[in-house]
């Protein structure tokens, strides 16, 4: 699989300015030399198996394959959400995928992106080193390791903590924002006692002796529920409808590549997560591993942000505020 480039949101900024226009930001009527137009797409993901489909798009050339017209396709990995919010403001990324939590703050806030595609959803479990903690009841000054304060991961666990606590906010005070792998370091040397955590990380968590898993997330966030959708700059959608149409096509051939070729597919993910493909392939067929272009529960968890004060702005009224119109879901 050919390599990817990784960099900070600063130096993706920075680089994306150097570049003459964009296929969003800028003139693409512009020609390189008569008779030629030349654009630039750039997408920024985050790293994970969830963001598989990305993968395949990249490595199978698929937006090149559908898309009648010259592009260059810059890949960017970058650690977070908010990294990739940034780079939309800016108008330096044209295309990302990331969590449904921060989507959804950017979209009520106005950064000027929708929602294009489903991507996956995946497990999502709250690991422990303590025995002991068996419920969120039993946590009291323990310490919740997860990636950010807003992520989906932090709504999550707000969302188990009214049903069970009675109070959404009444494990903020707990959390340590760590990266995914710095989480999981952090859990499995004892510098914290949780983790709130997604694949890869809840399987290799789950396979580490004296970890447990901590009840309450499965009957507030249901398996098949989206994790990782796809969001699009509305100025691409408007401005060059083509190349939309050929990224959203992408995406479902991607995610048609995966569900029908897992052995395959298993095989061109593995480098990526340090494992061997039957390892992947094991992942890969967990029930709750699950990639499709549609949508599932992203209102539900817009109408609980909306209800616990997690956004500035009032909720979306309905799902059309927060996707363009060829998503299918809810």
């Amino acid at each position: 699989m050919r390599k990817k480039t990784r960099v900070t949101a600063a130096l993706l900024l920075t680089a994306a300015l150097t570049f003459s226009f964009t296929a969003c930001g800028g003139d693409s009527s512009q020609a390189v030399t008569e008779g030629q137009e030349a654009q630039t797409l750039t997408i920024a993901y985050q790293y994970g198996m969830a963001y598989a489909p990305l993968e395949i798009m990249q490595e199978q050339k698929l937006i090149e394959k559908y898309y009648d017209g010259d592009v260059e396709i810059e890949w960017n990995v970058l650690n977070s959400g908010a990294a990739i919010t940034e780079g939309f403001i800016s108008g330096d990324i044209d295309v990302g995928a990331m969590g449904i939590a921060p989507v959804i703050t950017g979209i009520t806030s106005g950064v000027p992106y929708k929602i294009c595609s489903g991507v996956s959803a995946q497990p999502h479990k709250i690991m422990t080193n303590n025995k002991e903690i068996k419920s969120l009841k039993d946590i009291d000054e323990e310490k919740i390791a997860l990636v950010n304060i807003g992520s989906i991961q932090h709504i999550l666990l707000a969302m188990a903590a009214e049903e069970e606590l009675g109070d959404a906010h009444a494990l903020d005070n707990n959390i340590v924002a760590m990266s995914h792998p710095d989480g999981m370091v952090s859990l499995l040397s004892g510098s914290v006692e949780c983790q709130l955590t997604t694949s890869p990380y809840v399987f290799k968590e789950e396979a580490e002796e004296g970890i447990y898993e901590v009840e309450g997330l499965e009957s507030v966030w249901p398996n098949g529920n989206s994790f990782i959708v796809a969001i699009a700059s509305t100025q691409l959608q408007e401005d060059n409808p083509e190349l939309y149409e050929a990224v959203v096509k992408a995406f479902a051939e991607a995610i048609d590549y995966i569900n029908n070729n897992k052995q395959e597919a298993a095989e061109l993910l593995c480098e990526a997560e340090d494992v061997d493909a039957e390892t992947m392939l094991d992942w890969l067929n967990d029930p709750a591993c699950i990639y499709s272009t549609e949508i599932k529960g992203v209102k539900d968890m817009a109408d609980f942000m909306a209800e616990n004060d997690f956004l500035e702005n009032e909720g979306p009224e309905s799902i059309s505020d927060l996707v363009f119109d060829n998503v299918e879901g809810n």
